[in-house]
């Protein structure tokens, strides 16, 4: 009897101890719930009326969704929201359900401060935009494996696994105009494997439109002519006569069409190169070069005649003068 007291005694203690731990623990700021608002006003004219909104707040996977009734292009949306940090985003829709108009997504912050409000700025929705990369007439349409695609400053990356794919990409944009390009790429992303800059032009997506652009590559035609030149034969017959301050040199000219002159090359030493004494051709059969300081042990001169097309024929026999 005794021992039947002492544990039913023993198990109300604990059941108080309970309850009372259970009124006394305050709640967690992570389940207080504190009201918020959500206002939005449309200024537009000419638009189809929206006449619902649908009100999205989310945190990581978890979201809260209020569908509301737009009146005048207005709308209010309550709700009691978790402490923290929640993205709130609007979409308007007409009687169908199509998205005419939506807000950047925001993030708040929930407090325990009390109710909170939010007011939204409206943009149109987003638009598709279809783009097809046409590479059929491309002198590398087996190699453009990838594609960026520019619209202002956002790039969009589009790849294929065979020459045989179509390069396609789906894109949302807010309606407006922007600067659009596209380049192409091989087997990566890499500078050095762009197969060209791209040109910028402009294209302008509209409210409510689903825009098709298909693009090829611009190109234009390259002809290229050639000829074949020969080298010109070696001058013959050089002679070197002393002068009071240098030497003259002599030759037989080469009867050729393609001559336009002469260039004289000179070596003081055999373990120096050559050195052009003229940087332009001289057209006469002969040069005189004067010393401009005093005459070196021994000079060696060559000459070769200049084609039309700027080539250098032949090196003459070396002669070699001395004092």
């Amino acid at each position: 009897m005794y021992g039947k007291t002492t544990r039913h005694i023993g198990s109300l203690v604990m059941l108080l101890l309970l309850i009372c731990a259970t009124a006394c623990t305050p709640h967690s700021p992570l389940t207080a719930k504190t009201p918020l608002t959500v206002l939005g006003a449309l200024e537009a004219s000419g638009m189809p009326d929206a006449s619902e909104a649908h009100v999205i707040i989310s945190r990581g996977k978890h979201s809260i969704e209020e569908k509301v009734p737009v009146t005048n292009n207005s709308f209010t949306a309550a709700f009691e929201v978790p402490v923290g940090e929640w993205t709130v985003i609007v979409l308007l829709v007409d009687d169908e359900g199509m998205v005419l108009f939506q807000s950047k997504p925001q993030k708040t912050q929930i407090t325990l401060a009390g109710p909170q409000f939010m007011e939204l700025v409206l943009r149109p929705a987003d638009s598709k935009v279809h783009v097809t990369i046409n590479v059929d007439n491309y002198v590398f349409k087996h190699e453009a494996m990838r594609a960026r695609i520019h619209f202002n400053d956002e790039i969009y990356e589009v790849t294929r696994s065979d020459s045989t794919t179509p390069l396609k990409k789906t894109i949302e944009l807010t309606p407006g105009s922007y600067e659009f390009k596209v380049e192409l790429y091989t087997e990566s992303f890499r500078v050095g494997d762009r197969l060209g800059s791209g040109i910028w032009e402009v294209v302008h997506v509209s409210e409510k439109e689903e825009l098709f652009i298909e693009w090829s590559p611009v190109t234009e035609a390259l002809h290229i002519t050639g000829r074949v030149e020969v080298l010109l034969p070696s001058p013959e017959n050089v002679e070197l006569t002393d002068m009071p301050h240098g030497v003259l040199l002599s030759w037989d000219p080469i009867p050729h069409d393609e001559v336009t002159g002469y260039f004289v090359l000179a070596q003081t030493s055999r373990l120096n190169r050559f050195q052009l004494l003229n940087t332009i051709a001289t057209e006469e059969p002969s040069f005189l070069h004067v010393f401009e300081s005093d005459a070196p042990s021994e000079i060696t001169y060559i000459v070769a005649a200049v084609s039309t097309g700027g080539l250098v024929g032949y090196y003459s026999d070396p002669q070699t003068w001395s004092p």
